[in-house]
């Protein structure tokens, strides 16, 4: 990335929760709980309900991954749908 140029908030938000569900990195995990709160409250303050609900599904996948009962593929899944559902958020 050049310099001075920063990620969106979503771009940020995937790259965090990602590694959390691959890793399982609680620190990381716990960064992409905070961020998804945020998102989806923004997501709700623009009545994007689709996009709040599926941001809420990905923050049950990560406290299911904090609590070492991760959902694996489906939780990549619905980090997916969510960055494909929040576009432009």
């Amino acid at each position: 990335m050049a310099p001075g140029v920063r990620a969106s908030p979503l771009a940020a938000f995937q790259v965090r929760a990602q590694r959390c569900l691959e890793h399982s990195h609680l620190q990381l995990c716990e960064q992409a709980l905070i961020e998804a709160e945020a998102l989806q409250r923004q997501a709700s303050a623009r009545s994007a309900y689709p996009c709040q609900t599926l941001l809420l599904g990905v923050q049950a996948d990560l406290v299911m991954q904090q609590l070492e009962a991760g959902r694996g593929v489906q939780a990549m899944a619905d980090l997916q749908a969510a960055i494909r559902g929040c576009a432009g958020l």
